[in-house]
């Protein structure tokens, strides 16, 4: 976004100091061509009398002992010509060359041929101009030619242009530091609201906002950090409340066990019996997954905001295993389902996450093969580490599943259509969730390459 605001201003600044520049740089040129062109036209009205007086009186002794002195302390050649067109006196090498002779044809015609090209770096080292000599009558009889050296105006003018050149840079320079510090001011809280959304996106904690920039920037700031504040308020009282409405049921479920276990076992009342013992049990599970599922978003919140309740209650917070020990205690279960388990002895990996806590979400995972993958099925546990993470892989060779299966698993009590006779809470994938969160990792759901679920848990290494 910064290179979005800051491209326009600088192109912007970069044509306003051109746009200055070019009409800088040719006031100078031309105003340096114009003194150049009035010295020299000062200088040759004295070759013009003097050579007017040799022409009219005759005698060119006197001429060229001033153009001597004029090319020795000027060092331009100058060429004096006859109204027919003959040289009469010269110095400093000039001859009556082509262009010489263009230019003196011109100038006999009574009108002066003084205009210089514009002084530029890349102009001509040297121009000519010409000056018609007149006599009585306002008729020309003869033609002065002055070879003038451009060579000093050019240097001259090359200086001031590098001066130009310089001054535009450190404007440019100037423009640029300070579009990118009103870039900076602008984009400051934009970065500080998109790092903040995020996190929030992440689950991490709330990152703390200071207001700065402009007033609706600000303003935007505060409410947004106000909003934040509110959401985790919320998050936390309703975290509260699932743990402490879970925690209160347990007691009127245990007093309703009781009483119903103290029934008379009436043959005719058996099956009633054997149903409320069944509801009996499902709530009971329901509550103990409600329970162990705030406890996790506890966990997750507090360590979004750098708090590892785990490690503080002096838990375990890695453990050394191999996928056939986190699968032994499994096998019997899945043997008598009818999955088949492929879970090796190797590689032995450290994994950056409590014993209690893997078991637990590898149960949970081993619990949804069980559940869904159905009978028959193939279930492959395996642990995989290199330099940049470590990760715990479940997959199944169970029913493919639908798009709307994967975006949907791991949302609170969410089951599948086809699978919602089966016995579950739809809470295990949410567990799962909330304690990888606590322990800085992820849950991954995908399609296996064995056809049915694949759920992995990765942590990254520092």
């Amino acid at each position: 976004m910064k290179l979005r605001v800051l491209l326009p201003l600088l192109v912007f600044g970069l044509i306003a100091v051109v746009a200055v520049l070019i009409p800088s740089a040719q006031s100078i040129a031309d105003s340096r061509t114009q003194q150049v062109a009035l010295q020299r036209q000062a200088s040759l009205d004295q070759v013009v009398q003097r050579a007017r007086t040799a022409l009219v009186q005759g005698g060119t002794s006197g001429l060229q002992a001033y153009l001597d002195r004029f090319y020795a302390v000027y060092g331009e050649a100058v060429l004096v010509l006859d109204e027919s067109g003959d040289p009469v006196a010269s110095a400093g090498g000039l001859s009556p060359d082509l262009d010489v002779r263009a230019i003196a044809g011109a100038a006999s015609r009574a009108i002066p041929q003084v205009s210089l090209p514009r002084v530029a770096p890349w102009a001509p080292d040297s121009a000519l101009v010409a000056v018609p000599v007149i006599a009585a009558g306002d008729l020309s009889t003869g033609v002065v030619v002055l070879e003038v050296d451009l060579v000093p105006a050019k240097t001259e003018v090359g200086a001031a242009w590098a001066l130009v050149v310089v001054v535009g840079l450190l404007l440019l320079a100037a423009l640029m530091a300070a579009s990118l510090w009103w870039t900076r001011w602008i984009l400051r809280p934009v970065r500080a609201l998109d790092s903040a959304v995020a996190a929030l996106r992440a689950h991490r904690g709330p990152v703390p906002l200071r207001p700065s920039g402009p007033p609706e920037l600000r303003r935007l700031s505060r409410a947004f950090t106000t909003m934040t504040a509110e959401v985790e308020n919320t998050l936390e009282q309703q975290r509260g409340f699932v743990a402490d409405a879970s925690h209160q049921l347990r007691t009127p479920l245990a007093a309703i066990r009781l009483r119903v276990d103290s029934l008379p076992r009436d043959p005719d009342a058996a099956d009633d019996l054997a149903a409320v013992d069944h509801d009996l049990d499902r709530l009971e599970h329901t509550v103990e997954r409600m329970l162990t599922l705030a406890n996790a978003e506890h966990r997750a919140s507090a360590s979004r905001h750098g708090v590892d309740v785990a490690r503080d209650e002096g838990a375990e917070r890695e453990c050394r295993v191999s996928a056939s020990d986190l699968g032994r205690p499994h096998r019997p279960r899945l043997d008598a389902a009818g999955l088949e388990l492929d879970a090796a002895d190797e590689p032995v990996c450290t994994v950056p996450c409590g014993r209690a806590d893997l078991d637990e979400m590898v149960q949970v995972l081993l619990d949804n093969a069980v559940n869904y993958a159905g009978s028959g099925a193939r279930v492959r546990l395996a642990l995989r580490a290199d330099e940049g993470s470590v990760a715990v892989r479940v997959d199944d060779s169970g029913t493919r599943l639908g798009d709307g299966d994967l975006e949907n698993m791991g949302t609170r009590f969410w089951r599948a259509r086809t699978h919602r006779s089966t016995p579950g809470t739809g809470l295990g994938l949410a567990i799962v969730a909330e304690l990888m969160r606590a322990g800085g990792g992820h849950l991954r759901l995908e399609r296996s390459d064995l056809g049915g679920l694949g759920a992995r848990l990765e942590w990254s290494r520092p």
